[in-house]
């Protein structure tokens, strides 16, 4: 049975190491000494070397975010000027999700396999290129070659991302990476519906695609410039001296003392794990709860943005007139802004999933917030004032993007670092077969009938709450492991 390899800080090393710094005033050679990786990230503390690579990754993952989402916002525009039948607008939709799906199962390995920072800088380097291309597309067919591209891209940053921030600190430190790259992918979405707001009616989708594109560039040459390789992904992989360059670098950035003679303590594999291999290591059972809760939550999540404009302004729920058909119509700016107000509450869950995580701790925090979000979600069947429909959709998305928020905290955590972006790859694209799902089945199953789009976000609701409450492990303590040891 696979255990983790855990390394317990040592405080006493720690103070030996701090007082002989301080009685001699200079970072004197202990030669003696042989650290673990818990020990040298105590020495080198939570500063601005962390700072900037937690700025540098959010950035990029807020960009992405505004890529993947790009579509659902133009789509209206496309139809009209490509002359596209239902057929082909669910194409373009779902095939952004079906490939950043498969770019998080096939692709995010390879993080795991030739480091951190290569692979993002190279995934980082093709997402602006054809993104790019993408605004010049002058027919349907291209424009869904080169966006499906993109797809990929999508589904390889933010689980990269996620992995990376983890592995620049301490144990005690480690929901905070996670949680601001959550952030900003959420502030990405509102990005999108203000900047839309100002660019789409007067100049055009293309000109929109391009602004969320361009500052891609930016992102890139901070992130290869600046950002050193991640060291927990250089030691496992026995890459010990460049290891020590990056630690000694991020010492030196946070103004910290940093040995010039050190050893890192554990015997670490090389060899990365496959999906089915991290399946076999001892975490199929958390690997199955946790996709489940991946996939309702963003089946959910997306499903209540189409939803929610339906429920809202036709027949169903106090509104007039019947549903709106598959017609070339005028994105007007009350649209966009009502975009930007549904896409607030993912910004405050993330706070109420943070908060809840590191106080309550993971394991009850899933079980309030999935049992809150069924509940409310089973309101969805009765119909209410507008302003009460509004409020009610609200709830729901913020409850479930706060349970989601307290997922994406668990994984990195959870997988140790040999597998940790494949895990985490893994996680994501559970959700985008949600999100797929549901782009292609919500407004079918609303002109079908209304309440079948409830039964369907009130069945997953059920199924994340059930997963929730089998799930039994409990992370907030634990030390982030970097291998698996095999007894």
């Amino acid at each position: 049975m696979p255990v983790y390899k855990e390394e317990a800080p040592s405080a006493s090393k720690y103070r030996l190491l701090q007082s002989e710094y301080s009685e001699s005033g200079e970072e004197e050679a202990v030669s003696s000494d042989a650290l673990g990786i818990e020990d040298i990230y105590i020495l080198i503390g939570v500063g601005k070397a962390q700072y900037i690579c937690w700025f540098i990754l959010a950035m990029i993952a807020f960009f992405d975010s505004a890529q993947l989402h790009v579509i659902a916002t133009i789509a209206p525009v496309l139809r009209c000027e490509w002359e596209m039948d239902v057929k082909w607008e669910t194409l373009i939709n779902v095939s952004v999700y079906l490939f950043s799906a498969i770019g998080g199962l096939m692709f995010t390995k390879l993080p795991d396999i030739y480091g951190r920072k290569k692979i993002l800088a190279i995934n980082t380097a093709v997402l602006l290129l054809f993104s790019c291309l993408s605004a010049f597309a002058q027919n349907k067919i291209q424009f869904l070659i080169l966006r499906s591209i993109v797809g990929i891209c999508t589904g390889i940053t933010l689980p990269t991302c996620v992995s990376y921030t983890t592995e620049v600190v301490r144990s005690t430190d480690r929901e905070t990476g996670p949680s601001i790259i959550i952030l900003f992918a959420n502030f990405g979405i509102f990005f999108l519906a203000v900047i839309a707001y100002f660019l789409l009616q007067p100049y055009g989708w293309r000109w929109l695609v391009i602004s969320i594109s361009l500052p891609l560039f930016l992102c890139w040459v901070l992130f290869v410039f600046f950002m050193p390789e991640s060291p927990r992904f250089l030691v496992v992989n026995d890459r010990r001296q460049e290891a020590i360059h990056a630690f000694k670098r991020m010492a030196k950035v946070n103004g910290a003392s940093f040995p010039r003679n050190i050893k890192i303590l554990g015997n670490f594999e090389e060899e990365p794990a496959s999906t089915l291999e991290m399946m076999k290591s001892g975490f199929l059972k958390e690997t199955i709860l946790l996709s489940i809760m991946f996939f309702g939550n963003l089946l959910i999540k997306f499903g209540t943005v189409l939803f929610y404009p339906l429920a809202l302004y036709s027949g169903f729920c106090g509104g007039s007139g019947p549903p709106p058909d598959h017609s070339c119509l005028k994105i007007d700016q009350e649209s966009l802004v009502e975009l930007a107000i549904a896409t607030s509450s993912c910004v405050f869950a993330i706070g109420s999933g943070y908060v809840a995580a590191k106080k309550l701790g993971r394991s009850i925090s899933l079980k309030i917030f999935s049992t809150a979000s069924f509940i409310a979600t089973l309101f969805l069947f009765k119909c209410f004032s507008n302003t009460a429909t509004v409020g009610l959709f609200f709830l729901v998305k913020l409850l479930t993007n706060s349970h989601n928020m307290v997922t994406n905290i668990i994984v990195p955590e959870l997988y140790p670092t040999s597998f940790r972006s494949t895990a985490v790859g893994f996680s994501s694209s559970c959700g985008k077969v949600g999100a797929l799902i549901s782009t292609g089945t919500v407004y079918a199953l609303y002109y079908y009938n209304p309440n079948c789009a409830v039964a369907l976000f009130a069945v997953n609701a059920m199924l994340v709450t059930v997963a929730s409450w089998i799930w039994d492990k409990e992370t907030t303590e634990s030390v982030i492991s970097d291998v698996l040891e095999k007894e």
